[in-house]
């Protein structure tokens, strides 16, 4: 065999591992919470290689990169947060502030229609309007922990909200004309 194995059987038990030690039930609010943002990260991979422009791909590979900083944020254990490195495992304004100048970017030369959009005009634009969905899930996961009490990272909630603000976008431009405004017949 080569390198470790994949299983650990160490989640046999329903608990799973968080970043710097220590464990939690696997239906824990952040474990919930980290489960949207990996699914988010997951269906833009499924975007990303049936992208033919190239400045589109290279917006959802960071986008990708940046929900793994969210990611390892909200999985860390509370009592090592003192550990977490800013833009590397924990998410801050800066991000944020990165992820609207995409937004402006992509939208300076390619406004957004005033319709509601039906998705799925091209697999790439569904795949990131389902990742937007996922985000959006993330959003609700993550009001939930906090009014549970859950000390979270701040930041996150906007960066959560900006980056499912930029997967819409992204499907928008992904999709190109090939979108049906919804018909109000």
């Amino acid at each position: 065999m080569t390198g470790p194995p994949v299983y650990t059987k160490t989640g046999d038990d329903g608990s799973t591992g968080l970043l710097f030690g220590g464990r939690v039930s696997k239906a824990d609010a952040v474990i919930e919470l980290c489960g949207a943002v990996d699914e988010a990260v997951a269906a833009l991979g499924l975007a990303r290689p049936g992208l033919e422009d190239g400045d589109l791909a290279a917006a959802v590979l960071d986008l990708q990169r940046g929900l793994f900083v969210a990611g390892a944020d909200i999985a860390a254990n509370p009592r090592a947060r003192d550990r977490l490195v800013a833009g590397v495992s924990k998410v801050t304004a800066e991000m944020t502030a990165a992820l609207e100048e995409t937004i402006d970017r992509l939208l300076a030369g390619h406004p957004l229609r005033p319709a509601f959009i039906v998705p799925g005009a091209t697999a790439p634009s569904a795949a990131l309007d389902l990742a937007r969905t996922f985000l959006r899930r993330a959003e609700r996961r993550l009001v939930a922990a906090r009014r549970d009490g859950l000390a979270l990272n701040p930041d996150l909630a906007a960066y959560l909200n900006r980056a499912s603000d930029l997967a819409y976008v992204l499907a928008r431009r992904a999709a190109g004309d090939a979108e049906e405004p919804l018909s109000h017949a």
